[in-house]
């Protein structure tokens, strides 16, 4: 006899449950949100190490609020995306305090710094997503 609940993949609740559509595309947008900011990991991590810099770095050229910036996204977007991934509160809620830091820090950059402009402008917009789609979510289930 099989148990209903299914370790694997426990945010979606009992095996064999159909989810709510809005509450599927949640799943769907954070595991989404996941790869990108593994994808946005591996970048801060290419320009922290200096890949394909030669002699000098530009992540040394780059003011220390684009610094702090960058090292901020190397260390704490891979721990949000995995509780992203496996659809877990605090994996939201780390990526939502590292988003809103990443853009503090981002819209506070100093001069020579409009690519920190786009990744704010980027977080901002996967913010407002994340609210639109749990605001759906949240009326769906109230039905």
């Amino acid at each position: 006899m099989s148990s209903p609940y299914d370790p694997i993949d426990a945010s979606r609740g009992p095996a064999g449950a159909e989810m709510p559509l809005w509450q599927s595309r949640v799943v769907l947008y954070l595991r989404l949100l996941a790869g990108f900011l593994l994808v946005k990991t591996v970048y801060s991590w290419t320009l922290i190490c200096g890949v394909w810099d030669g002699e000098t770095s530009r992540f040394e050229m780059l003011s220390l609020a684009a610094q702090s910036a960058v090292i901020w996204a190397a260390i704490m977007n891979p721990v949000a995306a995995v509780g992203l991934w496996l659809g877990a509160s605090w994996g939201v809620v780390l990526w939502l305090v590292t988003a809103l830091v990443q853009i503090a820090i981002n819209a506070n950059a100093p001069e020579g710094v409009g690519r920190l402009m786009i990744v704010a402008g980027i977080e901002t917009v996967l913010v407002a997503v994340y609210a639109f789609l749990t605001y759906k979510a949240a009326r769906e289930s109230e039905r």
